[in-house]
């Protein structure tokens, strides 16, 4: 689920949005949890849509030097958001959420995937063939459906449309590139610069609930 909570000084509001494991990596055809060698950043050139992309424990990226592409074992959940995020502006997924198997004319990495298409992340000798699937971008679509839906909910019964600031929390928030999640619509519409991460939010709460007990007090009171 995703905790959601929408306020000010005066009034808070809270929902929970069942958006399914998708974000972690799970229901993705080559999704796996964030662990060494797992695909956390991408970036799709928009004229030749070849990908470059970057592992956890490796700090380059896949077109530098010393890259091993052996390394490479699955896609992280930050890597999802990502890799669909530069699909959609390359213009390879279409507004509807569609793999475009027309472009398969123009690159090899479109290629047909039973009734649909699919996009070749990455191919090489001694690692897992990484393959979005029309199914995966569906998978994310669902997932981005349903926090989308616990926001525009409480911006309705908060009465507002437009929020100033957002705090992604998590050890997931934490790897979320706010552009690629702004591009998704994963978070309402705002200044990227105001997109920034909380960390580890509830063990932070967690601690000051322990150590504190007016602080725990108010936190109970509210």
């Amino acid at each position: 689920n995703a905790e959601i909570v929408l306020g000010d000084k005066r009034r808070l509001l809270a929902a929970s949005s069942p958006t399914g494991p998708a974000f972690e990596g799970a229901q993705i055809s080559c999704g796996q949890r964030a662990a060494p060698g797992a695909i956390e950043r991408v970036r799709i050139d928009r004229a030749s849509l070849e990908p470059r992309f970057r592992v956890i424990g490796d700090e380059r990226w896949s077109d530098e030097d010393g890259f091993d592409a052996a390394s490479v074992t699955g896609v992280a959940g930050s890597g999802i958001i990502e890799v669909i995020a530069e699909l959609f502006l390359a213009g390879v997924v279409t507004p509807d959420g569609v793999i475009d198997g027309s472009l398969a004319a123009r690159s090899e990495r479109i290629e047909a995937h039973d009734r649909t298409f699919s996009y070749v992340l990455h191919d090489a000798p001694g690692a897992p063939r990484l393959v979005i699937t029309q199914n995966d971008v569906r998978q994310i679509q669902l997932a981005k459906g349903a926090l989308y839906a616990g926001c525009r909910l409480l911006r309705d019964a908060f009465g507002i449309e437009t929020v100033d600031r957002i705090r992604l929390a998590g050890a997931f928030g934490a790897h979320i590139d706010p552009l690629h999640a702004l591009v998704l619509g994963l978070v309402p519409d705002c200044d990227p610069d105001r997109v920034t991460s909380a960390g580890n939010a509830a063990g932070t709460g967690a601690r000051i609930a322990l150590l504190d007990r007016k602080a725990r007090a108010e936190i109970e009171d509210i």
